[in-house]
């Protein structure tokens, strides 16, 4: 089976399409650990570090893939796509305009988006992607959502570190899905048998820009931070939601990609702030995290806004800006640290 690779700024891209036509779908992540220097060829070196990063990775792996599909992510990645058909190579290479907006407009407009991508991949690999195929894949997208659920309530009661649950949810949109079923059950197993929560540790929630490396995972535990509920693309918001019945398969996908929790690249702000404060509900935590990756402009904004809401509220906050680097940040750990010393 051969992987259908996407990139996009949050869930933008509906990888239940790419499973329905026999492909494994792969979200382009980057590599922390890889020079920019293919990438910065092309942009700018203040343009967003994590997209350039994916833009490297493409160019290093693209001959691997079968294809590629971008979808309509953040202002600052819109126009990624041009310089990817110019300079990647690959057989197959798609943009998949997903809409900003999340209303009955928005519904009809990413129904005939999703009929222009079947159309596309239909044509192009000579396959039939037909409703029960999609519906299996929906199904299929559902039972690893619930399981990702079930098992990420665990963090705030077990001995779990951050870098195992970025691993486990960061392997869901890498990794075929029946691998993916395998790894939950056994995670699910073990994590069920570890000791309680560390009283050394402090309970976080974690917004902002998407984390797409571990490290960053382990510096909070080494400020002794744990995660346990948050709002990222690589956390939650893959799994908040799961795709309601519908009888047409379309209409399903559709539903669930412009009703699950929103990045700051989507509408609404408020739709946002709502989510994050009903999550802070349902589990305790010591404090929030705010943080978003340098050059990330569209956190950057948000952040006033919803950090503000969430001191009216009575929560504590604290924001950071992060470099896009592996290595423990000393600065960063000294302003956690001085932070979580106060709560």
């Amino acid at each position: 089976m051969h992987t259908i690779a996407y990139f996009d700024s949050s869930h933008d891209m509906p990888e239940e399409v790419i499973s329905a036509a026999g492909f494994i779908p792969m979200k382009i992540m980057g590599d922390v650990h890889a020079s920019n220097d293919p990438a910065d060829q092309y942009l700018q070196k203040f343009f967003c570090p994590a997209a350039r990063s994916f833009l490297t990775e493409a160019l290093a792996h693209s001959e691997e893939w079968a294809g590629i599909i971008v979808a309509h992510g953040c202002d600052a990645t819109n126009r990624h796509f041009d310089v990817w058909k110019l300079h990647v190579k690959t057989p197959f290479l798609y943009w998949f305009n997903s809409p900003i907006r999340n209303d009955a407009v928005a519904l009809r407009f990413y129904i005939e988006e999703l009929k222009r991508l079947i159309a596309a991949l239909e044509k192009h690999y000579r396959v039939s992607i037909s409703p029960e195929s999609l519906k299996k894949s929906i199904a299929q997208s559902n039972e690893i959502k619930k399981r990702l659920k079930d098992i990420s309530t665990l963090r705030a009661i077990k001995d779990i570190p951050n870098r195992e649950y970025y691993n486990i949810v960061s392997a869901c949109v890498t990794k075929p899905k029946a691998e993916c079923m395998t790894l939950l059950e056994k995670t699910e197993a073990d994590w069920k048998n570890r000791p309680d929560f560390p009283s050394d540790k402090k309970r976080f929630y974690l917004t902002g820009s998407d984390v797409t490396y571990a490290e960053w995972m382990d510096l909070l535990d080494e400020c002794g931070i744990r995660v346990v509920r948050d709002d990222l693309s690589i956390g939650e918001r893959y799994f908040a939601n799961r795709f309601a019945d519908h009888e047409d398969p379309l209409e399903a996908i559709a539903d669930y990609y412009l009703t699950i929790p929103r990045s700051a690249t989507r509408i609404s702000l408020d739709g946002r702030i709502s989510y994050i404060l009903q999550s802070l509900k349902e589990t305790a935590v010591d404090g929030v995290l705010s943080q978003n990756l340098k050059f990330c402009e569209p956190y950057a904004y948000d952040a006033v806004t919803v950090n503000s809401e969430l001191r009216a509220h009575g929560y504590k906050v604290l924001h950071l800006e992060r470099e896009f680097s592996p290595a423990l940040d000393q600065q960063v750990m000294n302003r956690i640290a001085a932070f979580t010393e106060m709560l």
